[in-house]
């Protein structure tokens, strides 16, 4: 049996159904997600073959699992676990207990936002996090290994170590330092309970050997911006040597994975130094890339994150993407974008880089002409902005719905999503605010918020079928899009009243529970047999 066993919550190791967008309906308070929808719809079941082993994995536990095997421990000695089969897995041979965690207090921007626009309660993920602590624990009293917990969540469980029967906290990169520890640990060593991780060279960075969740894989790490609030910027900007990503490419595809997903920061500065595009090494990733990939019938990679003034600064790239890869109105791309901000005050103090090579008092007019020319390439960004900077006046806000409105009279397609400042832990600006709620802002900034729902509103109307098309189960891609349909009617008539008074979330919306609430899903079930 394994010594070592890497696992997750099962709001984290899971595939999403295949659409990984989906993850972020995990960030709702759990009282308003039916059991149904979450485990079956937004977080179903990973496989695992024999001896419980996941068939593939969330990519971070590749990638510790891989660092441990390249400092010279045995496949046989390291197993990753989906939490179904833990207690399967576990034994009186384990020694360690590997979880991977990122948002397990529901702290997160995201699940903060929801929680305070959905009237509070556990989100999703911190439910699922702490469902999977009770096991470990319950297993640890058994075995008596140690719990090593590290991720981009480890900021969120600070003083909880106890509560959770936490032996280490791991925070940073696993490559170096992680199998250092667990060595320590396998020959009974004192460790301390905070690590911090050494950030290892891009060639220093092992493939992984399990597949990973719907073909994600890393091309760069870090960010080289330095927006004050964002913690992938303090790490050092790395780009991953070619041959490794195509290694990585190759071996999801071989096990039968039909996706290839680019995670990085910006993915028009892969192969940059610093801030300047390197066109050669971008061309070189997609070709290369494209190459692979068709001869096992997929057609496309898809990429999380791009930069509006990168793309802008590479109009050429963008088109070179779109033309290489085939997008188009029925295939385009939804990256994540940080908008952050219309006030070039704001962009000043807290992310001056973030508009480079043009300055803060014209990223309005960068988020403008950017925007035109991702919809023109049949990129459909979301566009997420912030609420809650310190020192943020009402005319601030003011600026940030000038330029949204601006953005609708463009015809803008692309989401705008607010989300609350959160004071994320290692990040420049973690000692200098807190945690927001609706009734503390002034009233410019809820109206901003409105402005960015309605305008992500209309065009989920238009776009949700075509992110759902990669669901692989048709029933529950049917059943999504009826349950898609009704929380849109539903969303409108929320923003409606809540820009007519904030206080509606505490008064109507917060005692709502539909975990166990069948009626909903028996009605369309029914829905569907009178129409078969």
């Amino acid at each position: 049996m394994a010594r070592i066993v890497l696992t997750a919550d099962r709001a984290v190791f899971t595939d999403f159904s295949g659409a990984e967008p989906l993850g972020f309906g995990l960030c709702i308070p759990y009282r308003l997600v039916p059991r149904f929808v979450e485990y079956w719809v937004l977080a179903p079941p990973v496989p695992a073959g024999d001896g419980g082993r996941a068939i593939f994995a969330p990519y971070p536990l590749c990638k510790v699992e891989a660092s441990l095997l390249a400092a010279g421990f045995r496949r046989s000695d390291v197993i990753i676990t989906p939490p179904e089969k833990l207690e399967g897995v576990v034994s009186s041979d384990t020694e360690v207990v590997g979880v991977h965690v990122l948002d397990p207090q529901g702290l997160a921007p995201v699940s903060w936002t929801l929680r305070v626009l959905m009237g509070g309660g556990e989100t999703c993920t911190q439910y699922e996090f702490e469902r999977l602590m009770m096991r470990v624990l319950q297993l640890k009293r058994r075995y008596r290994f140690k719990v090593v917990v590290g991720g981009p969540g480890v900021w969120q469980l600070r003083g909880l170590e106890k509560k959770f029967g936490i032996d280490v906290l791991f925070e940073g990169e696993a490559e170096i330092t992680f199998p250092v520890l667990i060595s320590k640990i396998l020959k009974g060593e004192e460790v301390p309970g905070y690590v911090v991780g050494e950030q290892p060279a891009p060639e220093a960075i092992p493939t992984i050997v399990t597949p990973s969740r719907n073909g994600i894989v890393q091309i760069t790490r870090g960010c080289p911006r330095k927006c004050h609030f964002c913690s992938p910027t303090m790490q050092n900007f790395r780009s991953i040597p070619l041959s490794n990503i195509l290694k990585e490419v190759k071996l999801n595809l071989e096990h039968g994975l039909h996706y290839v997903g680019f995670a990085t920061e910006d993915v028009l500065l892969y192969g940059a130094r610093g801030i300047e595009p390197n066109p050669k090494a971008v061309k070189n990733l997609f070709t290369k890339t494209l190459e692979l990939s068709k001869r096992y019938g997929v057609e496309r990679p898809g990429f999380t994150h791009v930069s509006l003034s990168t793309a802008l600064a590479a109009k050429e790239l963008v088109k070179f993407i779109t033309d290489t890869c085939g997008y188009d109105a029925h295939n385009p791309a939804f990256p994540q974008v940080g908008l952050e901000s219309g006030s070039p005050r704001i962009v000043a103090r807290y992310f001056a880089g973030k508009p480079y090579p043009w300055k803060p008092e014209e990223w309005p007019e960068v988020v403008i002409s950017s925007t035109k020319l991702m919809n023109e390439n049949y990129w459909y960004p979301c566009l997420t902005y912030i609420i809650g900077f310190p020192g943020a006046e009402p005319e601030d806000y003011l600026r940030t719905t000038e330029l949204l409105e601006k953005l609708k009279e463009e015809g803008f397609k692309g989401w705008t999503f607010p989300l609350f400042l959160v004071p994320i832990g290692g990040t420049l600006i973690e000692k200098k605010t807190g945690f927001k709620t609706l009734q503390e802002l002034p009233q410019e900034a809820v109206e901003s918020m409105v402005v960015g729902w309605r305008l992500s509103i209309r065009f989920s109307r238009e776009v949700y079928p075509k992110i759902l098309r990669s669901m692989k189960n048709r029933f529950l891609r049917w059943l999504l899009e009826r349950l898609t349909e009704k929380a849109l009617d539903s969303l409108e008539n929320w923003v409606t009243l809540i820009s007519r008074d904030p206080s509606y979330i505490d008064r109507l919306v917060a005692g709502v529970k539909l975990r166990s609430t069948p009626s909903l899903i028996a009605a369309l079930i029914r829905s569907k047999l009178r129409t078969s």
